[in-house]
């Protein structure tokens, strides 16, 4: 009996399927909009126009999974992490996870608020219009927002890109250095009973 206590202490309970599947599919689309976010700063191409609607499109379709993972994460509760994780690792983990959950909601909500104080067209695919958001006159007047926006989102998605490295960074460190299976909560085809 005190073996099988000591497995389980060594394999942390894991996430569902849908939390699996929402956070590894977010991931990738976080991951494609950071690398086209690049690409459309640093080339120059003879039509941008295709970028950043392509960039618009993925963002807000980014933008409705992360408020379904939002929702599924409050009514559905994490696992716990592993009894031997220290409390600085605990609240380290925690603020983490806090600032990419935070940082999710800004890049999406920010980009958003820049399209919508520019007036710019936004079509999904080229195929459903997606509402700006309704800002007072003046401030569309004032063109300070829309001059505003561009660097913000940008410097946001620097600041988000370090939280996802020291994700990363966090991940790898349980994997390969401590080792103790906390990465395998997340990751499809393990399983806790092995």
């Amino acid at each position: 009996m005190s073996a099988k206590v000591e497995l389980q202490g060594e394999q942390p309970a894991r996430y569902d399927g849908v939390a699996m599947l929402l956070h590894w599919v977010i991931a990738l689309l976080i991951f494609f909009l950071i690398a086209l976010g690049l690409y459309m700063d640093h080339a120059s191409v003879s039509d941008p126009v295709a970028l950043h609607q392509l960039h618009k499109s993925v963002g807000i379709i980014t933008m409705l999974l992360i408020a379904v993972r939002i929702i599924w994460r409050l009514t559905h509760k994490a696992p716990p992490l592993p009894q031997g994780m220290s409390g600085i690792q605990r609240v380290m983990a925690g603020s983490v996870e806090g600032f990419l959950y935070l940082f999710q909601i800004l890049l999406p909500a920010t980009g958003w608020l820049m399209v919508s104080a520019m007036a710019m067209p936004l079509v999904l695919f080229g195929l459903v219009a997606w509402p700006l958001i309704p800002l007072p006159q003046s401030v569309m007047d004032s063109g300070s927002l829309a001059e505003m926006m561009p660097g913000l989102h940008q410097w946001l998605g620097w600041i988000f890109a370090g939280f996802i490295a020291l994700h990363v960074l966090a991940a790898l460190y349980h994997r390969f250095i401590k080792k103790d299976h906390i990465v395998e909560r997340m990751v499809p085809g393990h399983r806790s009973d092995r």
